[in-house]
């Protein structure tokens, strides 16, 4: 089984890397209404490899997604969420809560295991 796809999958078809170990290909579907799959596959700014925040940066920059999608919707679309700054953000939250302690006082902020190490 492989991963769910990602909240802006439906707005590229995937295609075979040149290499068999990278991720796959995301050709935007709006290059490709105006170039065909094969230009668009092999035109550097019509494709990125499938991850959810390329792809929302290519739709960002799309002149042709622009140009076919109204406003509201466009606004809509690229508001969706990005699971990897999920991920980002709850591994960082994760180290935050588990490791390290903040002490404030009259001077400051400081990291306790960095204060406890200093006076050790």
């Amino acid at each position: 089984m492989g991963k769910e796809p990602h909240n802006f999958r439906e707005f590229f078809t995937l295609v075979d890397p040149p290499k068999k170990t990278a991720n796959k290909q995301a050709v935007c579907n709006f290059c490709i209404k105006k170039y065909t799959l094969p230009v668009a596959s092999v035109n550097a700014c019509c494709y990125i490899s499938n991850k959810a925040r390329l792809c929302r940066g290519h739709l960002v920059k799309c002149m042709i997604f622009k140009d076919q999608v109204s406003e509201n919707e466009r606004i809509e679309i690229l508001a969706r969420s990005v699971p990897e700054n999920n991920k980002k953000s709850t591994k960082k939250q994760k180290i935050n809560e588990e490791n390290i302690n903040i002490i404030e006082n009259e001077s400051g902020k400081y990291l306790s295991s960095f204060y406890n190490y200093l006076i050790m």
